[in-house]
């Protein structure tokens, strides 16, 4: 278990009481006494965090144990209350349309789902920066505390420091990752699909560490 812990620091940041990204990376040391990783994924209605909206959100949960465990996962559409604001573009990549969106669930809601899902564990993703500011922004509008722990695990710097020397791997975006290690999608840009994509990379890549 240690050598995984130290694999994984690769891509540890520190978060502040917030749940922002701080310069500050993290050890093997701010993973002790945690339980889980919660690999997750957002889609959105554009770039800007303070302009745009969650329009599909999940997480896996997964024991920080040897082979990573899964222990539950969730994912939902999320309803928007600013459609008007949204990049054509954005909602092209995610799909969006008023019918697909029509089960969608309320912010609050999803929140509460999603935060019983992850309480507690290490925030995870493929180049988690934007997905972290629409968190933090989401929690933040909705006046609810940082629900997880206070340091996060980027994927890709992992991926990176495994992969480089091994010349099977030349772009570092997830689908590329995930299709020259052999592992199959649910599909793309769906947010469940994309969280089990990177999970399932994340197991992978530390398959050959020793337990």
């Amino acid at each position: 278990m240690e050598d995984i812990l130290n694999l994984l620091q690769h891509g540890l940041r520190r978060l502040d009481p917030e749940g922002r990204l701080t310069p500050q990376p993290g050890t093997p040391e701010d993973l002790r006494g945690i339980g889980a990783l919660f690999v997750v994924d957002l889609e959105m209605s554009g770039p800007n965090a303070q302009m745009h909206e969650v329009l599909d959100l999940a997480g896996v949960r997964a024991a920080l144990a040897p082979r990573l465990p899964e222990k539950e996962a969730w994912g939902a559409r999320v309803k928007p209350k600013h459609i008007g604001n949204a990049v054509p573009a954005a909602l092209k990549v995610v799909g969006y349309s008023a019918k697909g969106w029509k089960a969608a669930l309320d912010l609050e809601e999803a929140l509460d789902k999603f935060n019983a899902a992850g309480r507690d564990a290490v925030v995870t993703g493929w180049g988690i920066g934007q997905d972290m500011a629409f968190l933090v922004e989401t929690y933040r509008r909705m006046q609810q505390p940082w629900p997880f722990a206070t340091v996060a695990l980027d994927v890709q710097p992992v991926a990176r420091t495994l992969l480089k020397t091994g010349g099977q791997v030349d772009r570092f975006n997830l689908g590329h990752v995930a299709d020259r290690l052999g592992i199959g999608r649910m599909g793309e840009h769906g947010a469940l699909a994309d969280a089990y994509a990177t999970y399932d990379v994340l197991v992978k890549l530390l398959d050959g560490s020793p337990e």
